[in-house]
């Protein structure tokens, strides 16, 4: 299906960078679409650090990955523009008339003047339980992700992890479950420093190492119980829910069949956030130059280069940057 509009912008990527972009870009009065390739947004910060505190974001004394993603959205959505999400752009052509064409895996066809990458190295997706009921129970008590420790308040809750990452769940679980059990394959946590294990050692989680969950038992509803097993013997443990991690899958965003230049897979752009196709910028963890630093903070201000860029791209006479406070103060007085 073809959209016949002509977008100043199109962003790719529904990241902390992707969505501080759509509302930059309306503030420079760009037309703006932003394409997110899963169901949300926040990318790897709503991903993988939603219940962490993030400290070093100018204007957020802390804030957790979950609060600042709510706050982005917010800000992005008082900018209105339009976003279509659970797309994977696959491929981005410019035509002779020097206007680019993008094309979804849903069959959809984009185009725009430029275009801003914020999509990071790809979409990420946590590997699910290798068991065949687990499917019944996902959206359900059985998640991927920890989105909010306030979620789980006064329930018994199991942790299922190998890595940092499930000891960092079960310690944020702490405060709000009932009880929090973090149940390991192994006999020790993957990439995982001795000062978190003594940590973890002063908590009141219950650590079972060795274990392995062969079986969940509930109803249409709901899982309630696990069959676990260690060294051939089996137990049954009940529980109101059960957050199980094991690496991810990474879908790699397509930059070599774009045309864009690479460097290990990271967009090499100039002081401009240009890549070497005129027209196309990006920023966030996608890029890639000399003493880049990768922060959360890094990839706002790359992106307003990036939106400036873009609109002088567009209007060479345009001004090179714009303050909120004057054009926030023109939108009122109108």
């Amino acid at each position: 299906m073809r959209n016949d509009f002509i977008y100043d912008v199109i962003i790719v990527g529904g990241g902390t960078t992707g969505l501080y972009a759509s509302f930059y870009t309306k503030m420079r009065k760009m037309t703006t679409l932003l394409i997110e390739a899963t169901a949300g947004f926040g990318g790897k910060v709503a991903q993988f650090y939603p219940e962490k505190h993030i400290f070093d974001v100018g204007g957020y004394p802390a804030a957790t990955g979950e609060e600042m993603v709510a706050q982005l959205l917010e800000q992005s959505r008082r900018a209105e523009p339009e976003i279509v999400t659970g797309d994977f752009v696959e491929h981005i052509r410019k035509r002779s008339d020097g206007i680019f064409e993008l094309e979804t895996t849903e069959g959809m066809l984009y185009m725009t003047r430029t275009v801003i990458l914020t999509c990071g190295m790809g979409t990420y997706q946590m590997k699910s339980l290798p068991l065949e009921e687990a499917a019944l129970y996902e959206e359900k008590n059985l998640h991927y992700y920890l989105k909010s420790p306030e979620n789980f308040r006064d329930q018994r809750v199991v942790v299922y992890a190998a890595n940092r990452t499930g000891i960092d769940w079960a310690m944020a679980l702490e405060k709000t479950a009932k009880e929090v059990t973090l149940l390991n394959q192994r006999d020790y946590f993957l990439y995982t420093p001795p000062q978190v294990i003594e940590a973890l050692a002063e908590t009141s989680i219950t650590v079972k190492y060795n274990h392995k969950v062969t079986k969940l038992m509930g109803n249409k509803q709901e899982l309630h119980t696990l069959l676990v097993e260690k060294d051939g013997m089996e137990t049954m443990l009940e529980t109101d829910a059960l957050l199980y991690y094991e690496n991810v899958n990474l879908k790699q965003t397509p930059f070599a069949n774009w045309g864009i230049e690479t460097d290990k897979h990271k967009v090499i752009v100039d002081h401009e956030m240009a890549t070497n196709i005129p027209g196309i910028y990006a920023a966030g963890d996608a890029v890639h130059y000399p003493k880049k630093n990768m922060l959360i903070a890094t990839g706002f201000a790359e992106t307003i280069t990036a939106v400036n860029s873009a609109k002088l791209f567009l209007d060479p006479s345009a001004s090179a940057q714009v303050y909120s406070t004057i054009e926030y103060q023109k939108n009122r007085g109108r």
